[in-house]
């Protein structure tokens, strides 16, 4: 009977006094924005761990065997790990796409728009790979695509949705002709915003990124 009356008292205090602390939290839009946003790289996460998985399998020999096995000149561990690389390995792209689309569509602007801008933000960003050869090739390393962006990915995501709404909440945007397509003014609507945040990068220089991820 104690025992009935105590849950009871626990229930009670529950319900009044974290619950709607626990429901305002819940309906937060840049939480609600990063949650969209990760669950949108999802599946790329299940997919890649599942070949990390099968190409660190451990087994004895297992390594060695996908090693010295080849396809077309291509060990069967490179192709395993370049299946990775394309989608375990990109997670922090894909999330920063998806919640810039999330928080913007919470705002009833447009998510693609967004979603787009806020990606190009993440690659400008990044630091990237320069060689020294005499044809300079630059690129951008998987490490800062993946796991190790995902805080930039999720605060840039958050800033970038947000100016791009505030832009268009704000009617500061291209407005085209009746006669234009859809698509086409679309992509002049948020052509103000876009250059405004491509401009990320001389407040954030690849020094304090790297840092950061």
């Amino acid at each position: 009977m104690a025992n009935s009356k105590s849950s009871e008292g626990l229930n009670a205090f529950v319900n009044k006094h974290i619950m709607p602390v626990a429901a305002k939290i819940g309906s937060f839009k840049p939480l609600i924005a990063v949650r969209d946003g990760i669950a949108m790289a999802m599946p790329l996460i299940i997919v890649g761990s599942l070949f990390m998985i099968i190409n660190s399998f451990p087994v004895a020999g297992w390594s060695d065997w996908l090693s010295k096995t080849a396809v077309h000149g291509i060990s069967l561990a490179q192709i395993l790990a370049k299946i990775t690389n394309g989608s375990f390995g990109i997670m922090s792209l894909i999330a920063a796409f998806g919640i810039a689309w999330s928080y913007a569509n919470q705002y009833k602007t447009d998510g693609v728009s967004a979603g787009i801008i806020s990606a190009s933000v993440f690659f400008i960003l990044t630091p990237s790979i320069m060689s020294g050869d005499k044809v300079p090739v630059e690129g951008f390393p998987y490490t800062y695509l993946g796991s190790r962006g995902l805080f930039v990915a999720i605060i840039f995501g958050l800033l970038s949705a947000w100016i791009f709404q505030w832009f268009i909440n704000h009617n500061i945007q291209i407005k085209m002709p009746a006669t234009v397509p859809p698509a086409v003014a679309k992509s002049f609507s948020a052509y103000d915003c876009a250059n405004g945040k491509c401009d990320y990068h001389l407040l954030c220089n690849e020094p304090r990124l790297s840092s950061i991820m």
